[in-house]
């Protein structure tokens, strides 16, 4: 996939991913919106056909509390003598006519009914259906429920209450078949005094139900009601409109149902007998179809405009970077090939202009650069090949004087009897002499046939014992010169040889054992060969107890004439070529040196070599770096009696934790850790102890010594305790030696710093 289209599609995708996004996102939560719309507006029309009802209850309430003013005569006398009863059915007489004249065209109440204080029924009062006229009448009419009467008389309720819808399709006159009943207390006479009685209007409501055909009226069980007057609905909603039984049982207020019949549904009343009459308007969704649809067509239109949009600005900016790119890699591109500078020509932007202005001027500098640095390379080459000549021609000129000097002086050195011990010991001097300076010129030579790439390399079947040993034998009359100890150590379950070049590999064992024994005044060295690590196979190392190299001069050494002490005044001799041969020869043999030493405690030159020396390539000049052994190879070398020991480790910093990690696992210890007391607590439960706990004397917690008075118990006798103590704390290590601390490390600590701890308290059972 070319740049360009990988531009263009990029550009692309970022333009319209976000697109996409926002109309998936946006898209259905706007149809959610205008289904819901759509629902409220015809909730809407439902409420607003029932409007009617609650502005003819509100009338009827102020009827009912007219009459609770200005009740019957029998609620404000009472019962009494036999005259005083005439003077009542006289005084309820005239007030039959008052209510003729109030509620005459009042058509839709049909019943009134007085209560006393008692709650028993005193005074009826109905509608009659021929003329419509009110009149008194002992016939039993719709009674008020005990409940509303208790709690209206008690005075608990002051205001007017309506009660349950009743259906008594039993009833022979139709208004009586779907009523209402409002009901008020009667007034005292004075204030605070319980009321007097009670008056209930019954209201028809009938024509709700016959006003509307398209209505829906249900019951909570699925039936249609039924009118005596009206045609007879059969079939059940429930099955109808499936799923409405579940949702009736929930009581929704309002209900939207997703299936071919789809309604509106409300709770509208509740009956005398605990149960909802529930009211449905059919919803005909087709103009909510109609209105999605084009919502959708014109998102997706504006979203097809969109991307083309999009499309024709991704390609001209692709276009555009396309050319600026090309321009930029073919520039780079002549720029570095070339000595030629290149000229940047953009136009644009302020920003885009003095980019070029820039490229154009690095690319100038640039060539101006290069030429200056081909012609000091011609000269360098020209330099290095006069200076490879010349220390070539003089070495050999100088080695056949050298020979003839050292062969005379020996001999002359030699005739003891024939000369003075003076003239003797001159001879023995130039010899000596004579001898050292055609050494250095043998490293001169080895040095520059190593730069001009032109050392070979013969890989042969080299056995170790065998090498080891003539270089015991070679160089052992030097140690007893200077009396050493000189040993040779090899490891059991090493190959018996390698395949590798055995005079290079004599060459840098040489150089080890010459230095050993120049800068070990006493003591011992040995030489060992053991596994290595891969991706080698052995590692033939020269330790001595010598003096030592400081940490900042270990890069050093390996530099060409360069020494651990260069002054004048130093007390070792030498040229300072033997480990910068030495590391090259390794590098030539697939291997490398590595160095662990310090001040005052020996040093350890190691050749780690590989099981077979691949042939490097023709004219190869091998790369000079510098090559320091690192802390964990040092962790190598320490003694084996740490591994297998179990070690549980608490330190709650991360880093701290990796880097001691790697030390302990380095010295093939078992490693348990812990971040708290809990988590030490649940480790020493199942290891049954360890030989040594390391802590952290700045714990979250309680610090190191309240933790380490908390796991004595766990830990054992034998558990050696280490604090790891931080270098600004003063005062610590006292305190934690005092509380139960066998020893301490300060942090941060260097892998030999640890081991030497550890060692001090190695367990007495440990072999």
């Amino acid at each position: 996939m070319s740049l360009r289209l990988r531009i263009l599609l990029f550009l692309f995708l970022f333009g319209l991913l976000p697109l996409m996004l926002a109309v998936l996102i946006n898209l259905p939560l706007v149809l959610e919106r205008v289904d819901l719309f759509y629902r409220h507006a015809f909730l809407q029309n439902l409420r607003a056909d029932f409007n009617d009802l609650d502005q003819h209850l509100a009338g009827r309430d102020a009827s009912v509390r007219l009459l609770a003013k200005l009740p019957e005569p029998g609620a404000l006398v009472g019962s009494g003598a036999s005259q005083e009863q005439s003077e009542i059915d006289l005084a309820r007489a005239r007030y039959t006519q008052w209510i003729n004249r109030i509620l005459g065209e009042e058509r839709d109440i049909t019943e009134i009914l007085f209560l006393d204080e008692q709650g028993v029924e005193r005074f009826w009062l109905e509608r009659s259906s021929a003329n419509g006229e009110w009149q008194p009448t002992t016939r039993r009419l719709r009674g008020v429920t005990p409940d509303y009467v208790a709690m209206l008389l008690s005075g608990r309720l002051d205001n007017v209450v309506l009660s349950p819808l009743r259906i008594d399709l039993t009833a022979e006159d139709p208004a009586r078949v779907f009523t209402l009943q409002l009901i008020s207390p009667i007034a005292p006479m004075v204030p605070d005094d319980p009321p007097l009685g009670l008056v209930a209007i019954t209201l028809d409501i009938g024509g709700l139900v016959r006003r509307d055909s398209k209505t829906l009226w249900v019951h909570d069980d699925g039936r249609y009601l039924q009118l005596p007057d009206l045609p007879a609905r059969g079939g059940n909603a429930f099955a109808d409109y499936p799923g409405l039984a579940e949702d009736f049982q929930a009581n929704r207020i309002v209900l939207w149902e997703k299936s071919e019949n789809r309604a509106i549904w409300v709770p509208m009343f509740r009956t005398v007998d605990g149960r909802t009459l529930w009211v449905g308007r059919p919803v005909d969704d087709e103009p909510l179809q109609i209105f999605r649809t084009e919502i959708v067509l014109r998102v997706l239109l504006i979203i097809l405009g969109l991307v083309i949009f999009q499309f024709i600005v991704a390609r001209w900016i692709t276009r555009r970077a396309e050319r600026i790119g090309r321009d930029l890699t073919q520039g780079v591109q002549k720029t570095l090939e070339s000595d030629q500078p290149v000229i940047f020509d953009w136009s644009g932007s302020p920003e885009m202009r003095q980019l070029a202005a820039d490229l154009t001027r690095l690319s100038r500098t640039h060539a101006s650069q290069t030429r200056n640095l081909r012609e000091h390379a011609r000269e360098l080459e020209a330099t290095n090949r006069y200076k490879s000549q010349f220390l070539a021609n003089v070495s050999h000129e100088l080695r056949t004087p050298l020979n003839s000097i050292l062969l005379l002086s020996k001999l002359l050195a030699s005739k003891g009897d024939q000369q003075d011990d003076e003239r003797r010991q001159q001879a023995e001097v130039i010899h000596k002499a004579g001898r050292d300076l055609k050494a250095l010129i043998d490293n001169i030579l080895d040095l520059s046939r190593i730069e001009a790439g032109r050392l070979d390399v013969h890989v042969e079947r080299v056995a170790l014992a065998g090498l080891l040993e003539d270089l015991r034998l070679l160089l052992e009359p030097q140690f007893d010169a200077k009396g050493l100890e000189f040993a040779l150590s090899i490891a059991p379950g090493l190959p018996e040889g390698i395949e590798t070049d055995v005079e290079k590999v004599r060459q840098v064992l040489k150089n080890f054992l010459a230095n050993a024994v120049k800068f070990t005044a006493q003591g011992r060295v040995v030489l060992k060969a053991t596994a290595a690590r891969p991706p080698y196979a052995l590692a033939l190392t020269v330790q001595d107890t010598g003096i030592g190299i400081p940490h900042a001069k270990q890069e050093a050494i390996f530099d060409a004439f360069a020494q651990a002490d260069g002054s004048t005044s130093r007390r070792f001799g030498g040229t300072g070529l033997g480990l910068t041969i030495s590391r090259q020869l390794a590098e030539l043999l697939g291997g490398e040196i590595r160095l662990v030493s310090e001040p005052g405690k020996g040093a350890e030159f190691s050749l780690l070599l590989p099981a077979v020396c691949k042939q490097p390539d023709a004219g190869l000049v091998m790369p000079a770096h510098k090559v320091v052994a690192p802390q964990d190879e040092e962790a190598e070398m320490l003694p084996s009696g740490l591994r297998g020991l179990h070690v549980l480790l608490m330190e709650p910093n991360v880093r701290t934790q990796l880097r001691l990690s790697g030390m302990l696992r380095s010295w093939q210890m078992v490693l348990h850790l812990a971040d708290d007391l809990q988590e030490a607590m649940e480790a020493l439960d199942e290891l049954q102890g360890v030989d040594y706990l390391l802590i952290q004397a700045l714990m979250p917690d309680d610090g190191a010594c309240v933790t380490i008075e908390k796991l004595r118990s766990q830990l054992g006798p034998s558990t050696v305790v280490i604090s790891l103590i931080q270098a600004d704390r003063e005062g610590a290590r006292e305190i934690c030696l005092d509380q139960g601390a066998d020893d301490y490390v300060t942090m941060p600590c260097e892998s030999h710093e640890l081991s030497e701890v550890l060692m001090r308290h190695l367990p007495t059972s440990t072999d």
